[in-house]
């Protein structure tokens, strides 16, 4: 498979304060909003996820890295309530925007 068409197994669901629901199945997905409509582009695990999700889409190698960092990255926004994983959560599977 060619670099840049890596997809999550558990696609990272989240659920914006306009109440605007996004689904991110990948890598590529997932830079576009951390570079384009995150909210704090600032921080640790935002650029650390920024970083990893280049990296998945260049060699198709990182892409469950990616997918941690985006999920970090997400919790250090405040973006994310539960387990960040997409299942067993207290969002019903969803996560939420605290």
């Amino acid at each position: 498979m060619p670099p840049g068409n890596s997809t999550w197994t558990d696609p990272v669901e989240l659920t914006l304060q306009s109440g605007l629901e996004r689904t991110f199945r990948e890598p590529y997905d997932a830079l576009y909003f951390l570079e384009e409509e995150w909210p704090t582009r600032s921080g640790v695990a935002y650029e650390r996820a920024k970083r990893w999700c280049r990296l998945a889409i260049e060699t198709d190698e990182a892409a469950d890295v990616a997918r941690k960092a985006f999920i970090a990255a997400a919790r250090q926004a405040g973006m994310l309530a539960g387990d960040g994983e997409g299942r067993g959560n207290s969002a019903g599977g969803r996560m939420a925007v605290a």
